[in-house]
């Protein structure tokens, strides 16, 4: 017989294991493993057949986030088919594999992209490597395996660090858009001013990616002035648009539209503003033109009245104004203008 301690307890009776907490991600293991399989393969699908429409941008942002959300969630079931498999691994080894599995299921989705409408992107490769790895160290965080009670103090801090950074990294997309949306918000009637990086979540170019710039001394006002230059080179049509304006412009006046031209030859551009019930056909929307000489910076003001009238057939909707573009059809003239203000008046 076992020797027996003062208090009559076996010293060869296993230490107590300590209590499952509601998330320890140890009681994982009593999901069925085919209905983890089945899951996964369901989150996988979303991510490689789901898609939602680049604007508005709170949408593209949305797609983007999905991405380290679904593979957290796919790690997570495998690191409890490993529970329900392996439980004989190193604990670390089994976290290891769930980490390496989702995120080569990740690549295997971006390479199966190739056989749909959409490309493969390696950025968003490592978008499902970082949700996999946020997902893991918050489950770590809640798994009494993870480290013996003398150093568990040690391992929830190290834990949540991660977890909180990766976390904080994860949502920085949404927080942007946000500030950008607030943005919008604070500074309406003003449409666009090129002041800060928020300023061009709202914007597109037709060629490049907008990014703010110095002015030309010759048609800056002030030394540092930074505006948004407009690349032209584009075919048939280059410019800029600006989506998702705040969308109620009844009690204005007129809408006006500051640009500089530092080519050497005039410039002529189509001013292109739409509402939400637009068709995508040319007469269905308010048409301008601006014509702006070399070397010339002007503010063009254009009356709401006439954009109003704009469409063929209807009144453009000012309540729900979509979108305004700037751009050049053709190839004559300078290969770039500057677009300093978009304001109602």
């Amino acid at each position: 017989m076992p020797e027996t301690a003062a208090g009559g307890a076996s010293r060869d009776a296993p230490a107590p294991r300590a209590p499952e907490s509601a998330l320890d991600v140890a009681r994982l293991r009593s999901i069925r493993p085919r209905l983890l399989i089945a899951l996964m393969a369901a989150l996988a699908a979303l991510v490689l057949f789901g898609e939602l429409p680049g604007r508005p941008l709170i949408l593209h942002v949305l797609q983007k986030l999905a991405h380290p959300c679904v593979f957290g969630l796919i790690s997570i079931g495998l690191l409890a088919l490993e529970q329900q498999r392996a439980a004989m691994r190193p604990l670390w080894l089994q976290y290891l594999s769930a980490l390496v599995v989702a995120t080569a299921i990740g690549g295997l989705t971006e390479l199966c992209q190739l056989f749909t409408h959409r490309d493969p992107s390696l950025r968003d490769m490592l978008l499902d490597a970082r949700g996999a790895t946020c997902a893991l160290a918050w489950a770590a965080l809640f798994d009494s395996r993870v480290a013996p009670r003398a150093w568990q103090s040690l391992r929830r801090g190290a834990c949540l660090a991660l977890a909180l950074a990766l976390t904080a990294l994860i949502l920085m997309p949404l927080t942007w858009a946000g500030a950008g949306y607030a943005q919008r918000a604070w500074r309406f009637p003003t449409l666009f001013v090129p002041a800060s990086r928020l300023d061009l979540l709202f914007v597109g170019l037709t060629s490049s990616a907008p990014e703010l710039a110095r002015v030309p001394a010759a048609i800056a006002h002030g030394a540092q002035e930074t505006g948004l230059r407009v690349p032209l080179q584009s075919r048939p049509y280059a410019g800029v648009t600006l989506d998702e304006p705040k969308p109620d412009w009844r009690g204005y006046r007129v809408l006006a539209v500051e640009i500089g031209n530092n080519g050497r030859t005039e410039l002529t551009l189509h001013l292109r503003v739409h509402d939400r019930q637009h068709d995508w056909t040319g007469p269905d929307r308010y048409n301008g033109e601006l014509r702006l000489a070399a070397g010339q910076r002007r503010t063009f003001e254009i009356a709401l009245a006439d954009i109003e009238h704009g469409p063929q057939g209807r009144l453009l909707d000012l309540a729900h104004v979509a979108g305004v573009a700037l751009y050049r059809a053709g190839s004559e003239g300078p290969g770039s203008f500057w677009l300093h203000r978009v304001e109602l008046r």
